[in-house]
């Protein structure tokens, strides 16, 4: 893990952050770096308007004239190509927000074992085997292969998660330099609100399960997990807790369930009252690197039940600060939200507890002087 350095503190620098504009996670990751940096550097937030090709990104940047580009997921608007490009005339920072550089964003790539090579993706199928350097999977991992090999040894692969970390140092990045930091929260921003449910209109002794995604289509809805809460509810805690209310908060598909409150997009500033009002927290995922929405619920002081997938087992302790359960069960999903309804005292015990590790482990302060530190060293070298 980078940890900060009194002897390696970032001087005033000029410093380009390239995102893609789907908001979701590394948006806001991106956005809570721009923010942080903000107060002691020139920093330069791209796309800061329309859309633009990689030409013109890279015309925008030497316009600029950064010390140092720190790349987030660009892949989703950029060709990948991007990444060679920058790295090869600034000193670059690439942060690994989902798989998509060592396969795809679809589900199987984000607990395949074989990323090192795949020539056993399943996504292939055994019959297509013949076929291989004709498969659009196989061909995009030795085109990103490729670029890997193009990047300086100096260029820093920072990690959110150690579990996203490892998968780093068992690839062709493992040459780089790896660094591993957690995503960092506002703790101000995300607080608990005493008069969330009032301004919600929700009774105080009403049972309230808070789940939120920022989705893009079914593939993001299905690895979100929202139809296996929805399994867990109809089956095992509807039947114990009739008036129990599921808020809802994203975009994409949700479940019609009468029991369901949809209330799509909300502003990150005003998130933090429907975490409040929860007794739980869900995070229902099948495949995670380290979702922010945790890290939101868990300063809010409201205990969280993920599932035990990526890097959530890093943000939740279980049974100190929430529940883990086996990822795709909705059985044991059921029995964890039923156990910690029934028991009020230890779920709003286990949410003090989360407060307090967000507070300790993923300040967004630590996580800007840790990027400081690694930028500096970036510089320095």
């Amino acid at each position: 893990m980078a940890t900060p350095s009194p002897l390696s503190q970032l001087k005033p620098s000029r410093i380009a952050i390239v995102n893609e504009r789907w908001t979701a996670g590394a948006t806001r990751a991106a956005k809570d770096l721009l923010h942080g940096l903000q107060s002691r550097h020139s920093v330069a937030y791209f796309p800061n308007g329309p859309q633009l090709s990689a030409s013109q990104q890279l015309d925008a940047l030497t316009h600029f004239q950064p010390d140092l580009v720190h790349l987030h997921s660009f892949y989703g608007d950029l060709p990948y190509t991007f990444l060679a490009k920058v790295a090869n005339r600034y000193p670059t920072a690439f942060t690994l927000h989902d798989p998509r550089p060592l396969g795809d964003i679809l589900l199987p790539c984000w607990n395949c074992q074989k990323f090192a090579t795949c020539f056993s993706c399943p996504l292939i199928g055994h019959l297509k085997r013949f076929s291989l350097f004709k498969h659009h999977h196989f061909l995009s991992r030795l085109h990103k292969r490729r670029v890997h090999s193009q990047l300086p040894a100096s260029t820093a692969i920072i990690s959110p998660s150690l579990w996203m970390h490892d998968r780093a140092r068992h690839s062709e990045l493992a040459r780089l330099r790896t660094a591993q930091i957690y995503n960092g929260v506002d703790l101000q921003l995300f607080s608990h609100d005493p008069l969330a449910r009032q301004s919600l209109g929700i009774p105080e002794n009403q049972p309230v399960l808070t789940f939120v995604a920022h989705h893009s289509g079914w593939s993001l809805d299905e690895r979100k997990g929202i139809h296996i809460l929805a399994k867990a509810l109809t089956d095992f805690v509807l039947p114990r807790f009739p008036n129990l209310l599921l808020l809802a908060v994203g975009g994409g598909l949700v479940p019609n369930l009468p029991n369901l409150r949809p209330i799509g997009f909300v502003p990150p500033d005003q998130l933090a009252r429907y975490y409040s009002a929860a007794n739980l927290f869900i995070a229902p995922s099948l495949a995670d690197n380290l979702p922010y929405t945790i890290l939101e619920a868990m300063a809010c002081s409201t205990p969280v039940v993920a599932s035990r997938v990526g890097g959530i087992p890093e943000q939740v302790v279980h049974d100190s600060t929430g529940r883990l359960f086996t990822p795709g069960d909705p059985a044991e999903l059921g029995k964890n939200i039923l156990d910690l309804l029934e028991n009020p005292q230890l779920a709003s015990a286990m949410g003090l507890a989360a407060r307090t590790r967000a507070s300790s482990l993923f300040s967004l302060a630590d996580s800007l002087a840790q990027h400081e530190s690694l930028f500096a060293s970036l510089l320095a070298s």
